[in-house]
């Protein structure tokens, strides 16, 4: 049994209906390249905006049937610096390439400052310091590891209701395109 709703006679219509996955994917592009992605990348450069290494940022977006994302990732000769601070460090040791020994300010556990906030994401004055220092001179250190600050985590969290209303909004602009 068939169930007529209703004869589409415009042939633009029918052209879009028979185009309408693709029409609807590009719409889609268009906002996450025009809209998305310059947010996140502007909201992960302002996390590194006082660092003195800093890497750059780029996105890549993907398409699929069950889901559409974005991601951000850090580019350039720092973007391990990034990512060591953003997802962390496993302890590990670190002896000198081409000096003798390792110099460096220490306070004891907890004496380091830093720069940025996790929570939410973002930098502030002053930090990236050491309270109390006092010079080590070492032939090796075992460093404990970095715990992970989640600043692209936190980035994504803020951005989400925004990027979903992008999202059902390009949809609602194909439908309405369609609709014409």
């Amino acid at each position: 049994m068939k169930i007529l709703l209703r004869n589409i006679r415009s042939s633009k219509r029918q052209a879009a209906i028979t185009d309408l996955n693709n029409i609807v994917r590009k719409e889609i592009e268009k906002a996450m390249d025009t809209q998305v992605k310059p947010v996140l990348i502007k909201s992960h450069n302002l996390i590194v905006a006082g660092w003195e290494h800093k890497p750059g940022f780029d996105g890549k977006k993907y398409i699929k049937p069950d889901k559409i994302e974005i991601s951000v990732f850090p580019t350039g000769e720092n973007a391990k610096i990034w990512t060591f601070v953003d997802q962390g460090t496993k302890p590990h040791d670190i002896t000198p390439k081409t000096a003798p020994r390792l110099v460096f300010p220490w306070g004891g556990p907890g004496s380091y400052v830093s720069k940025t906030l996790a929570r939410p994401a973002r930098t502030v004055s002053g930090g990236g310091y050491v309270k109390n220092p006092v010079m080590q001179f070492r032939k090796q250190v075992h460093h404990p590891g970095t715990e992970a600050r989640n600043f692209s985590k936190e980035i994504a969290k803020d951005v989400e209701p925004q990027f979903k209303k992008l999202i059902d909004n390009a949809f609602r602009k194909v439908a309405s395109e369609v609709e014409e």
